[in-house]
C-alpha cells in the first residue's frame, strides 16, 4: 500500500430522513426491505501536497413492494491527506482507492449509529470493493470519451 499520511478526518455533511415515519413503525407490513447504496469520491488538490479526499455515501432503504421510503442517509466524510507521488495513475489510484478504504469504516459506523438511534435495527454496510469502484468509474470514463474520438 502506497505511504500517505491522513492528517485529519471529519463529518463534513450529513442528512438523515426517515419521511414516513411513524406510518411504518406502526404497521406491521410484511414488505421487505431493500438498501440502495451509492458511493462517490471527490478529490481536490491543494498546495503541498495536502489534498481533501470526500467519501459520498448514500443509503436509502424502501419497501421493496411499495417502494416507500424507510429511511435515507447521505453523508459526505473527509479526510485530509498529505502524499507525495509524482506518477499520476499511482497518485489517483491512492486517493480513490486506499483513502476511501481508511475512510469507510467511520462512516459505516455513522450509519449504524443513526439507523439505530432513529429507531430502526441498526444497519451495518457490508464492506466495499473501492478498487472495483475505480475501475468502474475509469471504465465510464474511457467510454464516454470514445464517442467524441469517432468525431
Amino acid at each position: 500500500m502506497p505511504k500517505f499520511n491522513i492528517i485529519s478526518q471529519f463529518l463534513k455533511d450529513i442528512s438523515f430522513e426517515s419521511p414516513n415515519v411513524p406510518e411504518l413503525l406502526f404497521k406491521q407490513e410484511s414488505d421487505p426491505a431493500k438498501v440502495e447504496l451509492n458511493i462517490d469520491m471527490n478529490v481536490k488538490g491543494s498546495e503541498n501536497n495536502l489534498y481533501m479526499v470526500d467519501l459520498v455515501t448514500r443509503v436509502h432503504s424502501k419497501l421493496d413492494k411499495s417502494d416507500k421510503t424507510i429511511f435515507m442517509i447521505e453523508s459526505t466524510y473527509t479526510g485530509m491527506v498529505q502524499y507525495e507521488e509524482q506518477d499520476e495513475e499511482k497518485k489517483r489510484r491512492t486517493l480513490l482507492i486506499d483513502v476511501p478504504a481508511v475512510l469507510f469504516p467511520s462512516v459505516r459506523a455513522l450509519v449504524t449509529r443513526l439507523t439505530a438511534e432513529s429507531g430502526f435495527m441498526p444497519m451495518a454496510l457490508q464492506p466495499v470493493d473501492f478498487e472495483a469502484l475505480y475501475e468502474q468509474r475509469m471504465n465510464a470514463a474511457k467510454s464516454e470519451q470514445k464517442p467524441e474520438e469517432a468525431k
